[in-house]
């Protein structure tokens, strides 16, 4: 009986053993993509999901931000309030917004961080007369959380997955 146990007991650490191992393998090759994609300036976020700053998550479709080189093209839903009222939104929120831009993107940076699994990329662009600071954070799985902070307006965070062009 003690035998047996011992046996069970030593297959199933070399079972875990080995999946521990084909995860790392995965996670490596996930990485790899990631790194190729993102440290050549050419890949893809599609988004899924947003958080604005006053408001709970929302689930989207058909939404991007697609780097290629020093162009950007995106196509971001955006809710939340201006900080400087206007006559015509007199700092409401506006559920309409959108930021829909195709240009260069200003002062490109991407930093990896090997303890953490991921790369943090930073640039700025200036869309409609404001500036808009992009803080994007790529794990090893493909995941993508992208921090948008508008000049004059409320913060809004994305999620969503990477993919080479």
């Amino acid at each position: 009986m003690k035998k047996i146990l011992v046996m069970i007991v030593a297959v199933m650490a070399i079972v875990s053993c080995a999946t521990s191992e084909e995860r790392a393998a995965r996670q490596a090759e996930n990485l790899k993509m990631v790194k190729a994609s993102v440290g050549s300036q050419q890949y893809r976020i599609s988004v899924t999901s947003m958080t604005p700053m006053r408001g709970t998550s929302k689930t989207i479709m058909g939404r991007w931000l697609k780097i290629d080189g020093n162009q950007i093209d995106c196509s971001l839903p955006y809710v939340g309030r201006e900080d400087i009222p206007h006559m015509k939104t007199r700092g409401e929120v506006r559920m309409d917004s959108k930021i829909e831009y195709r240009g260069e993107v200003q002062n490109y940076l991407l930093q990896y961080q090997p303890k953490k699994k991921c790369g943090i990329i930073t640039f700025k662009i200036n869309y409609s007369g404001d500036d808009y600071q992009f803080r994007i954070i790529v794990d090893n799985t493909g995941t993508a959380s992208i921090h948008l902070t508008p000049e004059d307006r409320d913060y809004i965070d994305y999620q969503g997955s990477v993919s080479n062009l």
